[in-house]
């Protein structure tokens, strides 16, 4: 994968003096939107990126897990459920949401009411990067974007090379054991940090301690919140940690699909470095 990411082109008119787009979302769906200014937001990484571009004054209401966008803005549910009368109550003009939200509960009580939904789930990398460009379209916000992604693009332009690929593994829970999946834009993350994600099975996989102990990868990424459980929850993955192959990570750095998972990649990409490059014992 290049570094460089090309941003994506999108077709957009002038309709009566009002800024009108066709977008794609991450769900296939060609959505009709006018430029917006109010915004509920069902991911905490959208709220990440409306924050990145100057975005985050349009955010009337957000979940869990998000950091809080402006004083005004209200806590509409968890992550992963939210109180459809309270979003309507909101009067956005465009609502945000992962796949999985829009796959279980759909959208038809927020189209009948003209609500516009853009369904947001980027898989990797440049995913990300033509999310940010979307959604700098819609709030109108598309310079601050286009800033945000060079210089996201000139980050990973400075990365170590990574002689040889270490094989990894990402744990992202652990009762039940999961981890990421091929697919995951956690995955590529990984990939792009020079190291290769030997889980073959696509989303998010449950997997057994001693399944990853016969994969054996040569580092075992783990979300720093999962740390003081590692040890109490399953004594066998003791077995990485007494061979000095753990990495734990912030989780907010590498586990949310926007342009601030530069900072979790070079994180992976200087372990990696540190670790496999200046290493003859790997």
């Amino acid at each position: 994968m290049k570094r460089s990411i090309i941003a994506v082109v999108f077709l957009f008119t002038f309709v009566s003096n009002a800024f009108a787009l066709t977008i794609k979302d991450d769900a296939n769906r060609i959505v009709n939107i006018s430029k917006v200014s109010s915004i509920v937001v069902l991911s905490p990484a959208a709220c990440d990126i409306l924050e990145e571009i100057g975005a985050s004054s349009f955010i009337v209401g957000y979940t869990d897990y998000a950091k809080k966008p402006n004083p005004k803005a209200v806590n509409v549910g968890a992550f992963g459920t939210f109180n459809i009368e309270q979003i309507i109550a909101l009067k956005p003009e465009l609502v945000i949401m992962p796949k999985f939200i829009y796959e279980r509960y759909g959208i038809s009580s927020l189209s009948a009411l003209g609500i516009k939904v853009f369904v947001f789930e980027p898989k990797n990398i440049e995913g990300i990067v033509k999310d940010v460009e979307k959604i700098g379209l819609i709030t109108g916000k598309i310079g601050q974007a286009k800033n945000k992604i060079r210089n996201f693009n000139a980050e990973l332009s400075e990365l170590h090379h990574i002689k040889q690929k270490p094989s990894v593994v990402f744990l992202v829970w652990l009762s039940p054991i999961i981890v990421a999946g091929n697919d995951t834009f956690i995955s590529n993350a990984i990939s792009v940090a020079g190291g290769q994600n030997i889980i073959k099975k696509n989303g998010w996989p449950e997997v057994t301690s001693e399944y990853l102990i016969k994969k054996n990868p040569m580092f075992l990424i783990v979300n720093s919140r999962l740390k003081n459980d590692f040890f109490k929850q399953n004594k066998l993955l003791g077995y990485f940690y007494k061979k000095h192959k753990v990495l734990f990570i912030d989780n907010t750095l590498i586990e949310r699909p926007s342009l601030d998972i530069i900072k979790g990649i070079k994180i992976l990409n200087n372990y990696f470095y540190e670790n496999c490059n200046n290493n003859s014992g790997w």
